[in-house]
């Protein structure tokens, strides 16, 4: 049959003309619609290959059933057209769409297994099947070439949506820290204001100045925090460090006591979680520990170069014993953990206790 027959005659018709011609202008449609930039290139490579695959199948069932008398050209063509076949399966495979690029596959990696069949000299059909199968190879590798390329930028996109979910539940739980800290300033300075307002004005007039401070750095917080949520436009600000520690525990109130050192060299990630440890600690005291008399802030330098981190109440309410339902410590410990050092929450003397070391030498 064809090439392998023993034919001698030199004869290329339309069996063999047109799926070869049909193969290499749908290669070249492909190229023109990519070179194009269509918004719907990605798709052309399958539509073509799938258009050329059927003139392929219909060319190779025409030669089955009744084999014509052609010789070594229209074995040439074959090839030609099983290797356009193959790179129409490439391009279908690495950038079509997942529906478009099976039915590509399909169609045009079965027209390229069974091309074979135009020139097998046996009729055994297990020799049918072998040569199939083995022809099938091109078209598997063909697929291989293209998809391993889509499976590995699938796999980055994957990666880069996970890492940007997670930063993004880092902002939230950052809102709901931050905001959590003013909105418990407020209510404290509100129920003080509510005590002193009969008897002194002037006092429950500062508190209220106070409270429309806190509420619209709260604002502020939540704005800077949704658009960073929303991926907007714009650097986000810069996370407060060790410098802002004064003015924190200024609006924390006048009942605190501080031991602050803000040694040269602190990184950047240092600073901003010891200023969260203490936001976080100082929340909670208002929270569960109002009746605190006194709270002590200590930022120090140990020996090791490690920054040490204290706030500690005098307030044995049961409260302080689960400071909050929330994730604030937790999110906390976990953070020092990652840069390396540790932090610890419990009771200590007649109250509590939040304490952190961090290294200021990364390991």
């Amino acid at each position: 049959m064809g090439l392998y027959a023993g034919r001698m005659s030199d004869a290329i018709g339309t069996l063999a003309v047109v799926p070869a011609v049909t193969a290499a202008g749908a290669v070249a449609a492909a190229a023109a619609v990519a070179a194009a930039g269509r918004p719907d290139r990605a798709v052309w490579p399958a539509r073509l290959a799938v258009a050329a695959g059927a003139v392929s199948l219909a060319a190779t069932a025409g030669y089955v059933v009744a084999p014509p008398d052609y010789g070594e050209a229209a074995g040439w063509a074959g090839i030609g057209e099983c290797a356009a076949l193959l790179v129409l399966l490439v391009a279908a495979t690495r950038w079509a769409p997942r529906r478009s690029a099976v039915a590509a596959v399909v169609v045009a990696g079965l027209a390229v297994a069974v091309c074979v069949l135009r020139f097998l000299p046996s009729d055994s059909l297990l020799d049918a099947v072998g040569a199939c199968a083995l022809w099938a190879g091109g078209p598997a590798v063909a697929v291989v070439i293209g998809g391993y390329p889509r499976l590995a930028e699938a796999r980055r996109r994957g990666s880069v949506a996970r890492e940007r979910r997670s930063q993004r539940l880092a902002l939230a739980r950052d809102l709901h820290d931050f905001v959590a800290h003013d909105i418990s300033g407020i209510v404290a300075l509100a129920q003080a204001a509510k005590f002193v307002a009969g008897t002194d004005p002037a006092r429950a007039l500062d508190a209220l100045d106070r409270v429309e401070a806190a509420g619209l750095r709260a604002l502020d917080t939540m704005d800077r925090t949704v658009a960073m949520l929303g991926d907007l436009a714009g650097p986000p600000g810069a996370a407060p460090g060790l410098a802002d520690l004064p003015e924190l525990l200024h609006r924390f109130g006048g009942h605190v006591e501080s031991s602050l050192a803000a040694p040269d060299g602190v990184p950047v990630e240092i600073g901003a979680t010891a200023y969260r440890l203490v936001q976080e600690a100082l929340t909670n005291v208002h929270r569960h520990a109002p009746a605190a008399t006194a709270v002590r802030v200590v930022v120090s330098r140990t020996p090791g170069r490690e920054l040490a981190v204290t706030v500690t109440n005098d307030a044995p309410a049961p409260g302080t014993a689960t400071p909050g339902n929330g994730t604030g410590l937790a999110d906390l410990r976990h953070r020092a953990h990652l840069l390396g050092g540790t932090l610890r929450a419990g009771p200590h003397d007649h109250g509590w206790r939040v304490a952190a070391v961090l290294p200021l030498d990364r390991p």
